[in-house]
């Protein structure tokens, strides 16, 4: 019976991740079709972002998108000197307009969400970008995703990648980041959308107020992306698009401590369980039960004298085809060098992901 299970959930992962690669493979550089000029409202959540907003502001004034467009920056109840940056930046730029929470709400499960809330009910366009304060966008960024969308475009995500050193602490971040860009795009592609990132996100203002935005969401720590478009691809007639232009990749910060990282990760995985559809709740549960057999086969094997093939095999498996989906990837994305580091970050993601997990289901991580 055990090699019964290892060899399903083994052979899962295969066909999941041979499924993503065959999905990389087909994402191209969308064809830019000129239709009538849309107008954007870009609305950027914040809390505590003093050490990378005058970067982002300053990235985010020097835009060449050309046709009506506006930046509305949401102050989330910030401690730090945050309103002050943002309150000084809008003074001097026309385009760019303050929100500012007030202290005395009260405080809620996914308070990015409602921040994203306030500022789309004050956006005055049609369409709504949304980036997070600590991303740093190209000068191109806005007018790439905005080329993405035609009559039937409704959603459009934009790719994405971690900054940082050559340390190992960020090559982790990098290449999960890289994976988790393949894995948006592969599903968009393929008619699938399975993650979203709402660190370069677009969707029509309509859309978002006819599946009542946020409503159902606000009790979950995170959904302000993944679980907002699978909400909206529900709706008849809505067409989505991945945007793979390399000229407009978002760049992140990744974090710089592992406890950070972790904490990240639990959050991330917080609402692993309570996603609508139940077939998307089963295929996270077996890439999770795939996982758990990686951390723990090794001690089985030291310990209770399993043999030792029971973990090796699926493991260099899992490689194999890591190795083959994030180097399509890689190349796509121009980011060929971090393979170099995958070797290590293999042994590094199994147990980050198997310990994570329980942390973020009983919400035992702090975020900001």
């Amino acid at each position: 019976m055990s090699v019964f299970i290892l060899i399903v959930i083994s052979g899962f992962y295969a066909f999941l991740i041979l499924f993503f690669s065959v999905g990389i493979l087909k994402t191209k550089k969308r064809s830019v079709v000129k239709t009538s000029p849309l107008s954007v409202s870009v609305v950027v959540p914040m809390r505590n972002e003093e050490e990378f907003l005058p970067r982002t502001l300053k990235a985010l004034a020097e835009q060449d998108f050309e046709g009506d467009w506006e930046v509305i920056l949401v102050n989330d109840r910030s401690t730090d000197a945050t309103p002050e940056i943002i309150e000084d930046f809008c003074k001097k730029n026309n385009l760019f307009r303050c929100l500012h929470l007030d202290h005395s709400l009260p405080d809620v499960e996914g308070p990015k969400k409602r921040a994203l809330e306030y500022g789309f009910k004050e956006a005055k366009y049609e369409v709504l970008l949304i980036m997070d304060a600590d991303c740093m966008p190209s000068k191109t960024w806005v007018s790439s995703m905005l080329d993405c969308f035609d009559e039937n475009i409704q959603i459009v995500q934009g790719a994405k990648k971690n900054t940082g050193t050559a340390s190992i602490l960020h090559r982790v971040q990098q290449l999960e980041t890289l994976g988790f860009t393949a894995i948006e795009a592969a599903g968009y592609t393929l008619g699938v959308p399975m993650l979203a990132s709402a660190a370069s996100l677009a969707y029509r203002k309509d859309l978002f107020f006819k599946v009542n935005g946020f409503e159902d969401l606000m009790g979950y720590s995170s959904g302000d992306d993944d679980m907002l478009i699978h909400k909206m691809i529900q709706e008849e007639g809505v067409g989505y698009c991945y945007n793979l232009d390399p000229n407009a990749i978002m760049k992140t910060a990744p974090v710089d401590s592992w406890k950070a990282l972790f904490y990240q990760r639990a959050r991330w995985s917080s609402n692993g369980a309570k996603y609508q559809n139940p077939f998307y709740v089963l295929l996270l549960s077996l890439i999770y039960s795939f996982f758990v057999w990686l951390f723990v086969s090794p001690w089985l094997a030291l310990f209770l004298k399993f043999p030792w093939q029971w973990f090796w095999a699926p493991f260099l498996m899992k490689c194999m085809l890591d190795f083959i989906f994030l180097g399509i990837a890689a190349f796509k994305l121009e980011q060929k060098k971090l393979l170099f580091s995958l070797p290590l970050v293999e042994f590094i993601q199994v147990p980050m992901i198997v310990l994570s997990v329980p942390f973020g289901w009983l919400g035992l991580f702090k975020w900001k």
